[in-house]
């Protein structure tokens, strides 16, 4: 139905006259006109209809305004860098505390120390964050023994180096900053 109706639009605005060139059917004789190819149109017996022209040495894009404003200025890149350090220090400040297993903590320190042993276990969710979890506690020193069994468990009285594992969200979250900016 729609080819049809695209068909039918096409036939109403060819019989209205010819169009300014860079416009529906006035591009592409306009292209043709320029040297570039024409791919199979509706005319071709080809399903779908329309047509495709592909110029071979048209000229790269500009950048858009804001990218040459970007590069020319300075000044964005030193906001840039100030947001980006504050966001690492806030995410960073006080890392260590609470020294006990927290409510996330429980799931995904569970799910690291079991990758870390080769312990067989099922779990309903795609695996990527819990390996992040688990290399981070590997680079951090984590043995995977400590159990994250309950909200409270003291880290320090089991060795567990939480700060480091606590570091990659603190990172990641950092790292949305200059996505966002």
């Amino acid at each position: 139905m729609t080819v049809a109706m695209g068909r039918a639009a096409a036939a109403a605005a060819a019989a209205t006259g010819p169009r300014p060139k860079g416009h529906s059917m006035g591009a592409r004789a306009g292209a043709m006109a320029d040297g570039g190819k024409r791919l199979p149109s509706d005319d071709d017996g080809v399903p779908g209809g329309g047509s495709v022209v592909i110029r071979e040495h048209a000229a790269p894009p500009a950048p858009a305004p804001f990218v040459a404003e970007w590069r020319a200025g300075g000044g964005d890149w030193a906001v840039l860098a100030a947001l980006c350090v504050l966001a690492l220090v806030v995410r960073c400040w006080r890392l260590h505390e609470p020294a006990n297993v927290v409510f996330d903590e429980v799931h995904f320190g569970k799910f690291a120390g079991r990758y870390l042993n080769g312990t067989y276990f099922f779990d309903l969710h795609p695996p990527l964050a819990k390996l992040m979890f688990a290399a981070a506690g590997r680079v951090a020193g984590y043995d995977g023994v400590f159990d994250f069994g309950a909200i409270g468990l003291d880290y320090a009285a089991a060795g567990v180096p939480y700060v480091g594992m606590r570091l990659l969200p603190a990172v990641l979250g950092a790292l949305t900053v200059p996505l966002a900016f």
